[in-house]
């Protein structure tokens, strides 16, 4: 966070103008703002075990992918910025704005995520709650969602928007696993859903999970790492802060799936024949397709019709997009070795001598 001074401020309702609503799919995973100074050096025989960071009652924490981030078990907050490089007024400020958002939620233990930062000179402060019993992301006032539910064409359903805010939960719980505790029946629970994605996919030529997942072997890797996550459970049956993040990742994809296929509700979007898109004009039916089209012996037309089922309201289906590839790939070598024969034949025939009588 940047050390420039914001106005002064003091008192709740002032504070909390500085609010601004946010997302976990917004962060951008703990930006580290570079320190002011380098030291290279390293101590004649220093063998130091590694310490936390701490600065008052923030405590850092390091991520599995290695990133940092900062934690107050008092405040039950996260600050998805480098604490290390605030001024002391900025801190008091920062705690003085929490301060202000908890007392609009009472006594309520939400876990509560800021992104300090300064936009044209002023402090602003990026949140969002998370309540974890509930598995889902809320904020003190009432919100725009366009952003983050605009993917589907309509959402009017609290059922609807629930399943994505559901969804930028587990996305929390990927950025920040300190604190969230998961068992292995959590685990197991996840592992039947895919299961079952799997066997849909196994049984079924139009399946849902090619939407999720770019191959079925990817999907089985998945559920076998899950299961060893599973068995390496510790004696309090708690997992630990890597397996939680693993499971935070799968769990918002598979949330975020369902809140694209609302299934029964007219905004189901990504199944081959519940299009929402505005209907264009048949390129098949155009003049230059036509004229392609026997130009190419008929290849166009193969090709639109497979991309139909491929290319669904703008998002694309990884299991069919692969086989669609295949498939091009094979006709294009079919029809290359059809066209190279014709060729060899055509030059035969023109290579015959013509003998003429005088």
């Amino acid at each position: 966070m940047a050390c420039t001074m914001a106005p002064t401020v003091d008192n709740q309702a002032e504070l909390l103008r500085h609010s601004v609503s946010i997302w976990p799919t917004q962060l951008r995973r703990y930006t580290e703002t570079t320190l002011p100074f380098r030291d290279y050096n390293v101590q004649a025989m220093q063998i130091d075990l590694a310490w936390r960071e701490t600065r008052g009652d923030w405590e850092e924490f390091t991520h599995p992918s290695g990133a940092t981030y900062h934690y107050n078990e008092k405040m039950r907050t996260y600050a998805e910025t480098n604490l290390q490089t605030c001024s002391n007024e900025e801190l008091q400020r920062l705690e003085a704005w929490i301060d202000a958002s908890r007392a609009k939620i009472h006594d309520h233990q939400w876990l509560l995520v800021v992104k300090p930062m300064v936009a044209r000179g002023i402090e602003i402060y990026p949140y969002y709650y998370v309540v974890p019993e509930n598995h889902v992301i809320t904020w003190i006032e009432p919100v725009n969602g366009y952003l983050i539910f605009q993917e589907c064409t309509t959402v009017w359903h609290w059922n609807h928007k629930r399943l994505e805010l559901e969804a930028q939960y587990w996305k929390h719980v990927e950025y920040f696993p300190h604190g969230i505790k998961m068992g292995p029946l959590d685990v197991r629970a996840l592992r039947i859903q895919l299961n079952w994605y799997r066997v849909e996919a196994l049984a079924l030529e139009q399946s849902t999970a090619g939407s999720i997942f770019w191959s079925l072997e990817q999907m089985k890797e998945m559920v076998h790492e899950l299961a060893t996550v599973e068995e390496l459970a510790g004696s309090t049956g708690e997992m630990s802060e890597p397996a939680v993040a693993i499971c935070g990742k799968i769990l918002h994809m598979l949330r975020h799936h369902e809140f694209l296929n609302h299934h029964g509700q007219p905004e189901s979007c990504l199944m081959r024949t519940h299009s929402l898109g505005e209907r264009h004009r048949d390129l098949e039916n155009s003049s230059f397709m036509t004229s392609a089209t026997i130009a190419m012996l008929w290849i166009p037309v193969v090709v639109l019709k497979r991309l139909k089922n491929v290319y669904v309201d703008g998002l694309v289906n990884g299991v069919d997009m692969r086989r669609f590839v295949d498939n091009f790939n094979a006709q294009t070598k079919a029809q290359t070795t059809v066209a190279s024969v014709i060729m060899a034949v055509d030059a035969s025939i023109l290579a015959i001598p013509v003998s003429t009588a005088l």
